[in-house]
């Protein structure tokens, strides 16, 4: 049996880090942001890091990603020159983590009896 996040905790998951940045994560320094953001992707890859999930934490992190960016235009008046080159170059000095199984398979040993 595969197993894999449901979309209704993905999404739930996604507003309510939505609401948590706009409200208290918008405006601390880079670093910062980084280490709040890299701590949210280790939790979740640690609680959803079951095999055969793969594409739902490369997909959680892609919109982290994107709530990041967002974010990041919405706080500064230069936005026009902030595109995805500079979150580019952003993301390669503080790189968030990489979507990881936590979970492997583990092998169940026959019951004695």
């Amino acid at each position: 049996m595969k197993h894999k996040t449901q979309s209704t905790r993905l999404t739930r998951k996604l507003a309510a880090i939505r609401q948590e940045n706009a409200a208290s994560h918008a405006s601390p320094p880079l670093a910062l942001q980084h280490r709040w953001l890299a701590s949210v992707l280790r939790g979740h890859y640690g609680y959803f890091g079951v095999p055969h999930n793969w594409r739902a934490l490369n997909a959680f992190r892609r919109d982290i990603r994107r709530i990041w960016f967002k974010s990041l235009r919405r706080r500064s008046k230069k936005n026009r020159r902030m595109g995805w080159d500079w979150f580019e170059a952003v993301t390669a000095r503080l790189p968030l983590p990489p979507a990881r199984i936590t979970h492997p398979w583990t092998q169940r040993r026959a019951s004695r009896g």
